[in-house]
């Protein structure tokens, strides 16, 4: 084999074992594989989580057959070519999907960059910039839309959390809104001037479901103890509400709420979501 002949595939496989979320460690998460009809799955851009493409961001954009998805590299304007792709292994992609593959590309661009690797052909680099742009897109996308989302679902979700878990509860915030949850986050809600106290008191009361963020440094906050508590009185009154917990990384699970199924985050993000989803249905 040339120096030419090496592919990008094989370069990123090279560094996969070295790529990270700023603090936020998200671990390859195996699937069991379905068969998918066509109608299950929304145009547009999907994540590839097994086969020949596991790990990459494709635009799903038409049907070859009932069973096989036709799907671009970046957007279907650029047509840098198309694979046809069995649709069970194909999903709609979470903001940790997207940022893991995005974090790759960077990777393996910055190394070609850095240490002159241009014994990659031209095609596949171009189209690795094809991913990470289509990537950067649906990420702003779903940015703007978890921060400026529509209002007006009918129950609200507050979450709790520590300030040090800001970067996981954004995710979940930003893919819940994605999928029409009105969410009450407290960097959205509170503004310069608001009494703090006052408005995390009003989400409270105004919301139907809390999803409480367990870490270490969740469970040793006063702040959020004394939401939990809350919620959980208004439970115990015969209020319809519920709490769900999330946990985060391994810590003591306060007693008040060591009864109650968590949503399992510490192995795959996708798994934790997919239970709060599940929850919320």
């Amino acid at each position: 084999m040339t120096a030419a002949s090496i592919s990008i595939s094989t370069f990123a496989r090279d560094h996969r074992q070295n790529i990270s979320i700023v603090r936020v460690f998200i671990k390859d998460c195996e699937y069991k594989p379905r068969e998918m009809s066509m109608h299950e799955l929304e145009y547009g851009p999907v994540f590839v989580f097994g086969g020949k493409h596991k790990g990459r961001v494709l635009y799903y954009d038409d049907d070859a057959t009932e069973k096989t998805a036709i799907c671009y590299i970046g957007h279907p304007l650029s047509f840098l070519g198309t694979y046809d792709i069995q649709l069970k292994l194909l999903r709609e992609p979470t903001l940790g999907d997207l940022l893991n593959r995005k974090e790759e590309i960077d990777k393996v661009l910055t190394d070609i960059a850095l240490y002159g690797r241009w014994d990659v052909d031209a095609r596949s680099l171009h189209s690795l910039w094809a991913e990470k742009s289509m990537i950067e897109d649906s990420l702003f996308e779903r940015r703007m839309f978890g921060e400026f989302g529509q209002l007006d679902g009918s129950k609200e979700v507050f979450l709790c959390h520590a300030s040090a878990d800001k970067g996981w509860v954004r995710m979940v915030h930003d893919d819940l809104m994605h999928v029409g949850v009105k969410c009450w986050l407290d960097e959205n809600k509170i503004r310069v001037g608001d009494s703090i106290v006052s408005k995390i008191s009003s989400g409270l009361a105004s919301s139907q479901t809390m999803i409480a963020f367990l870490s270490r440094k969740s469970v040793d906050s006063m702040w959020a103890l004394k939401e939990w508590q809350s919620f959980l009185a208004r439970q115990l009154s015969g209020t319809d509400i519920k709490i769900l917990p999330a946990l985060l990384e391994k810590c003591d699970i306060p007693p008040i709420l060591a009864d109650i199924k968590y949503a399992d985050f510490t192995k795959s993000y996708h798994d934790g979501y997919k239970e709060i989803y599940n929850a919320l249905k």
